[in-house]
Formats: structure tokens, sequence, C-alpha cells
């Protein structure tokens, strides 16, 4: 009888296992199809830059397996480069630069395209300063 309720708490912990690692999946997976769902309508200009990466942010936020670390990082830096781009504050070159970086290298390793992206949105900022005519008091 005992080996029974044994075979059964491991069955029942296997199973629950097995359901949580399928929520995290799924939230996963629904991230994604948002994202496919939704870029071209950013990249055709139906939706700002900035509304996609701050509902990207939002959803990312609230996918328990991808809220910390890096892609939260990683969307947050995105939210911070299209605001800058809406603003006038890094030109269609420089927000083009972050996003690739962000595409190329987020499935490989996402704290480096955190890292490359940070510092091409940083350079594209400081080209942008040098570019701007100065006024002199």
């Amino acid at each position: 009888m005992n080996c029974l309720r044994r075979i059964a708490a491991v069955i029942l912990a296997l199973a629950l296992s097995a359901c949580g690692i399928f929520q995290e999946t799924y939230g996963v997976q629904e991230v994604d199809n948002w994202v496919r769902r939704n870029e071209p309508l950013a990249e055709s200009g139906q939706m700002k830059w900035s509304v996609f990466y701050a509902q990207y942010f939002e959803k990312v936020a609230a996918a328990p397996v991808i809220s910390e670390g890096p892609v939260i990082e990683g969307a947050g830096i995105m939210l911070t480069a299209a605001l800058f781009y809406e603003q006038g504050r890094l030109d269609r070159e420089g927000f083009d630069s972050v996003r690739g970086f962000m595409r190329k290298y987020q499935t490989i390793d996402d704290a480096a395209a955190n890292l490359l992206a940070r510092e091409a949105l940083v350079r594209a900022l400081g080209q942008k300063d040098q570019a701007a005519p100065r006024s002199s008091p």
C-alpha cells in the first residue's frame, strides 16, 4: 500500500511540474506571437514604436520566465531608444542600429545583445548631439 502511495505521489509531482513547464512555455510563445502580429504595425507606421515597445515591455513583465534579467532589460533599452527616436533625440539610422543589435544577438545571448544595443544607443545619441548646430549665448 505504501508503494502505491509513493508511486501516486511521484506521478502527481511529475504532472504538476509538467503543468508549470507548459504554462511557462505558453507565456513565452504568447509574447513571441504578439511580437509577430504587432511589429509589422510599428514598421509600417500604424503604431508608434514607443507604443509597441511599451506594450512589449508589459507583456514580458507579465511572463514569469522572461520577466527578470536580460529580456526585460532589453525591452527597456528598446523602449528608451523608441522614445528618443520619436522625440528627435535619435535619428532613424541610430534607432535602426540599436534594433539591429537586439535582433541579431538576442536569440544567442541576451546579455551581449543588451550591452551592444546600449552602446549603440549611446553612440547614436553622441553622434546626434555632435551633428546638432550649437547656439551661441
